[in-house]
This record gives structure tokens, C-alpha cells and sequence, in this order.
């Protein structure tokens, strides 16, 4: 596979992040890139829509810091282990909103009580006063009742942090009471995406789409359910996915017509190198934890506008935050290198589409890690040089697992071609078998006719196989058909040797 560097926690986290995620990943083992990756997208859901970034001096564009993604692993990887490890301080605020949301509505029933205690006295004197006009003036008491209503105690909205599984019609509803956005977890990520391609769901597909950009209103119109007007579509999406389902996913994509853009939208996904077991058996650094938990209890309530943001306005969506003067010029030789050489010289229109989005990429990456350290050290304003420095370190480090993910469908060929050698080697396959004889095993890699001729094709230009026509010499013979033969010295090097005599 494509090499991936190995995970760097002094170049990718910053202080208050380092230990904890360290910590988790050395204890279960897993690789450090899953709780990273994780810990970056649950931070974005938190920070959501209530303040962006404006990447450039004067343009007007904003960025939202919600992010896409996901971790690669087979399923012994432990991917969803350390979803949960990582996903632990989210958990707590979730708890917390549940917690101030029961309060609220306890809170909410009294004043509930007694508005509508006071509304039936009022109505009660109106009735009275239609009878005797000396026990009251009709339309004074009117005004009453209508000032009344305007004074109506709101009932409280639980606030959601993420949604395990839901429609788009239940998470329209959801956003609209939730603007800053929520998380779309999925422990198998191509679950979701394989929902969005059902018969009847093409909306859900363009719902999610536009959901990406993190900034935009969504009005939606359904006979029987009524109107939705959300404010703000802004929602992050993460889970785990094994290769082999996301070489389907690849191949898909892969088709023009079938490539909308959706797979290059998961940019936080990471395909780190397997992690050995060892045994592991201590307690958690509490001290690393509460740290790290703190600063999404201080990003759960943060006022961005006390914090350097430029507060919105009636052009501006959201208060946002700019790079200081030295951070923008991180930003501009970054973009620039993207541009004008990176996207210049790739070959694989697949990555090149990908590598176009970190344009969204780096800036939102330089928010949150920025917001980070504001949170730890108490020291606000612009976005930081060390903040940008570990966002560019992010895109490099990002663009190599993206190389390896979307380098499983440029190696399909080659692992159908070492499933077909493996079975080979056991014996499992006649001699003079032909290629619907091998696709009816339907074989791991070897489930379609694409994949089964690639790997025969390349077992036979290795000398492993010989391909033979047969039949089809004359009228009643039938049509030809290719036998392939199995080279005896493939077969004899695969048994032990006392089968080789």
C-alpha cells in the first residue's frame, strides 16, 4: 500500500490534546490516528456554525469547521473502541444538555401553569364582561389577552450533539432546532452512504451534500409532514469503514457518472499501518484526561466574539476569526503550493478532486486547533502561526492516507490476483477450471467478471497459468471456452514436503 507517515502527536496536537490522546491509544493499543482523527471531528461538531474563519484579507467567503471523515482498519483494528475512547468527552457534554434540559423543562411547566392560569382568568372576565358591560371594557381586556399571549414561556430545545442514526426528514427537524450543527455517527460508515443510494432517497444524497458546506439555509416542503426552514444545514459526519467495503465505495466513485463529489468530502480519513497487540494494563493519565475534557466543556459555551471573533452582521452569517498577519502568509504559500504544484502535476483525477477540498481543509483545521489553545491558555484573538503551521502538517499527513485509501482501487487487480495465487497454491481449483468456475466461489476480491479475468490475466503472465481455448471447432460443439491449466511447479511448492515425493 501507498506508505502513510507515521503519526507525529508534537506536529499534529497541541499541548492540551497530546497526552490524552496518547495515553488512550497506548492503553488499548490502537494506532494514535484513530482517537486523533476522531478528537479533530467531534471538536469541529462542538465549534460548529456558532463562528467560522475567513481565509482571505478582503473576500467575504467564510469557512465552518465542520469536518468529514473516518478511519479505515479491518475489523479486528479496534476502530470502534477508539471511536468511543474519543468521542468519551463529547459523551459528558451530551449528558450535561440532558441534564440542564430536564431543569429547564421542570422550570418551564410552572411558568407553563401559570400563563395559562392568568390567560383563563383573562378570558374569563372577557366572558363575563360580554354579558354585563359594567364588569369590564371589551376591547381593553382584548389588548390584555393579547399582550398575554405575546409573554407565552418558550418551551426549552434539548441541545444535540450528535444523532447515531436518523432520516434526513427527522434530521432537518433536529437542525433546525440545533443551527450550530451536530454529528452524524455511523460505527460502519458505508451503512450511511449505502442508505443514501436506496431507491426513493436521491434527496438524502443532495441533503447531505449541501450539508457539507456547514453554511447555507435548507428549506424543505413535504406534503403530510409540512414545512422545515433550517436556518443553517451544518453537519459533520465520521465512522469507521473496512477496506474491502471501501474498494466498492472507490469503484463507484471511479465512474464519472457515479462521482458527485460525496468521497472527496471525507478528508479527515485515515488508513494508518496495523498496530501490534501488547498487553496493556494501567490507569488512565487523569491529569491529561481532565485537561482534554476541559477544553470541550469551554468550547461547548465559548462567546466567539470575546474570544477575537468579528462579530456578524447583516452580510456577515457568523462572527468569524481571520490568521494573523504571519499565519496568513503560512496560508497563502500553502494554497499556493496546492495550486500551482501539487494539483498541477497528479495524475489521478480521483486525488486530484480530493486534494481540491483542502481549500476548506486547512482553515478549518487552523480554527479548531486554534480555539484549542485558546481554550487551555486563556489568550485569544487571530489564529495562530503554530496553529496554521499544524494545519498544513495535517493536509500532508492527510494526503498520504488519501493516497493509500483511494490506491486500494489502483491495486484491485493485484489482491484479486494474490486471493486467486492463494487458492492456487491449496489446491482449491481443478485443472482446465474456467473463469465462471472461479467467479461461482465468489471468493473475497473475486465477486465480479472484471475482477476474476484481472487476476487470471495476471496469473497467467506469470507463468502460474496457461490459458487455453476449447470447443467452438465446428457446428454442434458449442462456443470456445478458456481452460486455464495450473503449472505443476506451482502446485508442488505450495504443499509441505513430504507431500512433494
Amino acid at each position: 500500500m501507498h506508505p502513510v507517515p507515521a503519526f507525529d502527536p508534537d506536529a499534529l496536537l497541541p499541548t492540551p490534546l497530546r497526552g490524552w490522546v496518547m495515553d488512550e491509544a497506548d492503553r488499548m493499543p490502537c494506532p494514535p490516528d484513530f482517537i486523533a482523527d476522531t478528537v479533530l471531528v467531534a471538536l469541529g461538531t462542538v465549534v460548529g456554525a456558532r463562528c467560522a474563519i475567513k481565509p482571505k484579507m478582503l473576500d467575504t467567503r467564510l469557512i465552518v469547521p465542520n469536518l468529514w471523515g473516518g478511519i479505515v482498519g479491518l475489523p479486528s483494528a479496534k476502530k470502534s473502541p477508539a471511536i468511543s475512547a474519543a468521542l468519551k468527552p463529547l459523551e459528558r457534554l451530551i449528558a450535561q444538555a440532558r441534564e440542564a434540559h430536564q431543569a429547564d423543562l421542570e422550570a418551564f411547566d410552572a411558568d407553563k401553569m401559570i400563563f395559562e392560569a392568568k390567560r383563563d382568568a383573562i378570558e374569563a372576565r372577557i366572558k363575563a364582561a360580554a354579558k354585563d358591560p359594567k364588569k369590564g371594557d371589551l376591547d381593553s381586556l382584548a389588548k390584555e389577552l393579547q399582550g398575554h399571549r405575546q409573554q407565552a414561556p418558550e418551551e426549552p430545545v434539548l441541545r444535540r450533539y450528535k444523532s447515531n442514526d436518523t432520516t434526513v426528514e427527522k434530521l432537518g427537524e433536529l437542525l433546525r432546532d440545533n443551527p450550530a450543527g451536530l454529528l452524524v455517527l455511523r460505527d460502519e460508515l458505508v451503512g450511511l452512504i449505502a442508505s443514501w443510494d436506496r431507491e426513493g432517497c436521491e434527496g438524502d444524497r443532495a441533503f447531505y451534500l449541501e450539508a457539507w458546506n456547514g453554511n447555507s439555509s435548507f428549506d424543505t416542503d413535504r406534503i403530510g409532514r409540512g414545512s422545515i426552514i433550517i436556518p443553517n444545514l451544518c453537519v459533520s459526519v465520521f465512522g469507521g469503514i473496512q477496506p474491502e467495503k471501501l474498494i466498492g465505495y472507490l469503484e463507484q466513485a471511479a465512474h464519472s457518472l457515479a462521482n458527485d463529489g460525496m468521497l472527496q468530502r471525507f478528508q479527515m480519513l485515515v488508513y494508518p499501518d496495523h498496530r501490534a497487540w501488547e498487553w496493556r494494563d494501567r490507569a488512565p493519565a487523569k491529569e491529561a484526561r481532565n485537561q482534554a475534557f476541559a477544553v470541550f466543556e469551554k468550547l461547548a459555551v465559548f462567546d466567539s466574539v470575546a474570544w477575537g471573533a468579528a462579530p456578524a452582521d447583516e452580510i456577515v452569517k457568523f462572527p468569524y476569526f481571520r490568521f494573523s498577519e504571519a499565519a496568513q502568509e503560512i496560508y497563502i504559500k500553502w494554497a499556493h503550493d496546492l495550486h500551482c504544484s501539487r494539483l498541477a502535476r497528479e495524475d489521478n483525477p480521483l486525488i486530484a478532486q480530493h486534494l481540491a477540498k483542502f481549500d476548506k481543509l486547512f482553515p478549518a483545521l487552523a480554527l479548531i486547533l486554534h480555539l484549542v489553545d485558546c481554550a487551555a491558555t486563556g489568550q485569544y484573538g487571530a489564529v495562530t502561526v503554530e496553529a496554521a503551521l499544524r494545519a498544513a502538517a495535517w493536509c500532508d499527513y492527510l494526503e498520504a492516507h488519501a493516497r493509500r485509501c483511494y490506491g486500494l482501487l489502483a491495486d484491485a487487480g493485484l489482491r484479486a490476483a494474490q486471493t486467486l495465487a492463494d487458492k492456487v497454491r491449496q489446491d482449491a481449483l481443478p485443472d482446465g477450471f474456467t473463469a465462471r468456475d472461479l467467479r461461482r466461489n465468489q471468493w473475497r476480491g473475486l465477486t465480479t467478471d472484471e475482477a476474476v479475468q484481472a487476476a487470471l490475466d495476471w496469473l497467467e503472465d506469470e507463468s502460474w497459468l496457461l490459458g487455453v481455448e476449447t470447443g467452438g471447432t465446428g457446428p454442434g460443439s458449442g462456443r470456445r471456452t478458456v481452460r486455464y491449466f495450473i503449472n505443476p511447479k506451482v502446485v508442488k511448492a505450495g504443499k509441505p514436503e513430504s507431500e512433494h515425493e
